[in-house]
């Protein structure tokens, strides 16, 4: 019966993850649907290139707190043991996956979404706050620093796994074994979304991505069609 209620729990995270905050902000503020312009994706970048900064923001927040809010409510208000742990394994992480593949296959729009960056750091959050906001500023400060989206998602969400390791090893209140899980999913995500980026490191290469600061048009199919 637990299985029952984790499966339950993990198709709730999905679902919420699935919330694509990148098509309904513009369609409702801006009345237009931003799969039509630009790289046609649902991710921050997009609108950002389309809308500006303004809309990109909240689009960019809310897909981190997505990623976050299922393991809050697992953990943190629920608090039910049998939810968090099995076998005396943590596996609170599997709810923040759930969110991850909404975002990435929402079934909301046919199962056609982002490549989940912030959601992820949403999820990393919600395990270590520090770790989380240090993955947000690493990638505001390798993406300024090198003009390329792709690059600062890459290093950052990289980095957010290297950062969870090296929480749970060198925190003594933490028992590696038991969060031996939580680490092996957390890799897998990491390694999910930097796979979803395999576009990206073929325009890089090519000297074709496209770099922070060019705008697209209504319309305007851009170079860089990373989803965020």
């Amino acid at each position: 019966m637990t299985i029952l209620w984790i499966i339950l729990a993990m198709l709730i995270a999905y679902l919420i993850g699935s919330v694509p905050f990148g098509f309904i902000i513009p369609k409702v503020f801006k009345g237009i649907d931003i799969r039509e312009h630009g790289s046609k994706n649902v991710g921050s970048t997009n609108v950002k290139r389309i809308l500006g900064f303004k809309y990109a923001l909240p689009v960019f927040l809310l897909d981190c707190f997505k990623g976050a809010l299922p393991i809050i409510i697992v953990r943190y208000i629920l608090g039910y043991n049998e939810l968090n742990f099995v076998n005396g394994f943590d596996i609170v992480i599997l709810y923040g996956m759930g969110a991850v593949l909404g975002h990435i296959f929402p079934v909301w729009l046919n199962f056609k979404g982002g490549k989940a960056v912030a959601t992820g750091v949403g999820a990393a959050m919600a395990l270590s706050p520090i770790v989380g906001l240090s993955g947000i500023a690493i990638f505001f400060i390798v993406a300024f620093s090198t003009k390329y989206v792709s690059i600062g998602s890459v290093v950052a969400t990289f980095l957010v796994g290297v950062g969870m390791f090296l929480d749970t090893w060198l925190d003594p209140t933490k028992d590696f074994a038991s969060q031996s899980i939580n680490l092996s999913v957390m890799s897998l995500l990491v390694l999910l979304v930097i796979f979803m980026h395999r576009k990206n490191f073929v325009r890089l290469y090519n000297g074709t991505e496209s770099r922070i600061g060019s705008k697209q048009k209504l319309n305007q199919k851009p170079k860089d069609e990373s989803k965020s």
